[in-house]
């Protein structure tokens, strides 16, 4: 005789979420059974429309602790399994199926997913992941050109003792780890939108920076505190204190994951000490030859040090291992500036483009080399081409650009409507503003 299937229940923790919730719980409507949500003092309309998805609502006063705040969510909870969920993140139609699927009374007591955290472009830093262009099935995330993936357990058998740990970038994997609990992967994406909303993100580096540090002075021995240090200074661009969160962070843990000695590498590069990030670097490759942030960031390092044709070499390989990735691109064509050879580096930038035509920084370069050169015909021709693409990209400049150059060749209404579409983005832009008063008297 079957028995009842599983019951799963979605355990969220939410602070004026108000713009975000809504894609969120629309998009778990059919997969979970239960959805409870703690709010650590909202004041938008956070409760309201966690309420109108039939959400268990219930309030938490924020002790600093973001375990402590999880950990409330999971014991309001009464389904059999748990899925965890930020308020700025979603689950995409195609993988419901696959996480129900799992939710049995056999097999593993929980699961890592991909959590998939988008970027507007490919120059944003995911621990030691790169950015990838989307070119994903999802519908969930596709308006958005880049993102980078890093596992994490989302799913769980709902055990009456979970909970998490860490007050900072709290971990549900040690409950398993400490248990000897079997924990597996599933190919099911967490789709997370908090990378590009820019001026939260900047609002959050402090402080979660001084939590992370309250955390380590009432733990000194806890490696994953210094851990937590050492990326927040990254995000604070505090890079002595990345150095030194590290090196703890070493001394506590002498096999560390690529992400501390990419980071310290950073750090060092950062810091005006190129050649303290090369052993680093070489220590990750060692144990995993194809890491492209590493053997990216070693290559610009060796061209600090003044052996930039063993970085170019190093470029080259990793373009050709893995053509899609633009960065390597971008900085195979800065070396080649700064070796004064010009041709090769539009030749790299133009190849670059070819194959991430969405990539905002290829463009960018081009086109400022092409304005370095003095073709500004040219940097218009190519300022259009992106914005073909990126129709609100170049900061003004790709606008101006194409709407001078429309305007010079007397295409005054052309001019016109570039110069509009630009001033609705870049409003304050004043080269914009004089173009449009110039096209005014033609």
């Amino acid at each position: 005789m079957i028995g009842p299937m599983p019951t799963l229940s979605l355990a969220m923790i939410v602070k004026n979420e108000s713009a975000n919730l809504p894609r969120c719980l629309r998009s778990v409507q059919g997969l979970v059974d239960e959805v409870v949500v703690v709010d650590t003092g909202s004041t938008d309309d956070t409760v309201g429309i966690a309420q109108s998805f039939g959400a268990k609502v219930s309030s938490f006063q924020w002790i600093d602790d973001f375990a402590a705040a999880r950990n409330e969510s999971l014991r309001r909870c009464t389904g059999d399994w748990v899925l965890i969920l930020d308020g700025d993140e979603s689950v995409d139609a195609l993988d419901h199926a696959r996480i129900r699927n799992v939710c049995t009374e056999e097999g593993p007591a929980g699961y890592f997913l991909t959590l998939r955290s988008y970027f507007l472009d490919a120059g944003g830093v995911m621990l030691d992941q790169v950015i990838r262009p989307n070119d994903t099935p999802y519908q969930e995330g596709s308006e958005y050109g880049h993102y980078a993936d890093f596992p994490s357990v989302r799913l769980s058998r709902r055990f009456p003792d979970l909970r998490f740990e860490g007050r900072i970038h709290e971990l549900l994997a040690t409950y398993f780890l400490e248990r000897k609990l079997p924990v597996g992967t599933l190919e099911a994406v967490i789709h997370h939108f908090g990378k590009v909303d820019i001026a939260r993100e900047e609002e959050k580096k402090d402080r979660y920076l001084r939590m992370a540090q309250d955390q380590a002075a009432a733990d000194p021995k806890n490696s994953q505190a210094w851990f937590n240090v050492m990326i927040q200074a990254a995000a604070a661009r505090n890079w002595e204190l990345v150095i030194q969160a590290g090196e703890t962070f070493l001394a506590l843990q002498p096999r560390p994951l690529p992400t501390v000695l990419t980071t310290m590498a950073l750090a060092f590069q950062e810091a005006g000490r190129p050649a303290e990030a090369i052993p680093l670097l070489r220590r990750v490759l060692l144990g995993n030859p194809k890491h492209a942030m590493a053997s990216t960031r070693l290559a610009v390092a060796l061209a600090q040090t003044g052996h930039r044709d063993e970085g170019q070499r190093l470029l080259e390989r990793l373009i050709k291992a893995q053509p899609e990735l633009p960065t390597p691109r971008l900085n195979l064509a800065e070396l080649q500036l700064n070796a004064n050879r010009v041709e090769q580096a539009r030749k790299t930038l133009k190849q670059g483009i070819e194959v991430c035509p969405g990539d905002a920084r290829l463009r960018e370069r081009q086109v400022m080399v092409d304005l370095q050169m003095g073709e500004e015909a040219q940097a218009a021709l190519d300022a259009w081409s992106a914005l073909a693409r990126i129709p609100n990209g170049g900061g003004g400049l790709w606008h101006a650009l194409v709407a001078g150059f429309l305007l010079k060749s007397g295409e005054v209404p052309k001019g016109r409507l570039i110069l509009e579409q630009g001033l609705r983005v870049y409003p304050a832009h004043p080269r914009l503003a004089s173009l449009l008063e110039i096209s005014s008297n033609l």
